[in-house]
């Protein structure tokens, strides 16, 4: 019984908000997708496929002291977690866009260092 009761108040990791992304997690990937790819698959390209091209320019220089230490990626993921209902983009969410992206690196290690569940209450 115990066990259903803390089962219950458990969120599988990939339906969290990237927002939940610990933050080594988020440095790792921003050290794999800030840097320009030769073959463009780095964080513009996540940016195009979620539909957030426009904010590209912005995310590249900014003058807003909240986001001025952010990496690009960490930028954008801010933005994607911001957009939509409820929470807007999830892990799950990611994981896809870094497979269709083809960046099985990006993929390692967002698997590998995203949460399992969250308590939630």
């Amino acid at each position: 019984m115990l066990l259903l009761q803390i089962f219950s108040h458990l969120k599988s990791g990939i339906d969290q908000s990237v927002r939940h992304l610990p933050i080594h997690a988020r440095y790792r990937l921003a050290s794999a997708l800030d840097r320009p790819d030769p073959d463009g698959r780095d964080w513009r390209a996540l940016a195009t496929s979620v539909g957030l091209a426009d904010r590209v320019p912005a995310s590249e220089q900014t003058d807003d002291p909240d986001r001025a230490g952010l990496s690009r990626l960490d930028a954008l993921l801010e933005d994607w977690a911001a957009t939509g209902s409820s929470g807007g983009a999830t892990i799950k969410d990611l994981h896809r866009e870094l497979v269709k992206l083809g960046r099985p690196d990006a993929v390692e290690t967002l698997l590998s260092l995203a949460p399992l569940f969250k308590y939630v209450d």
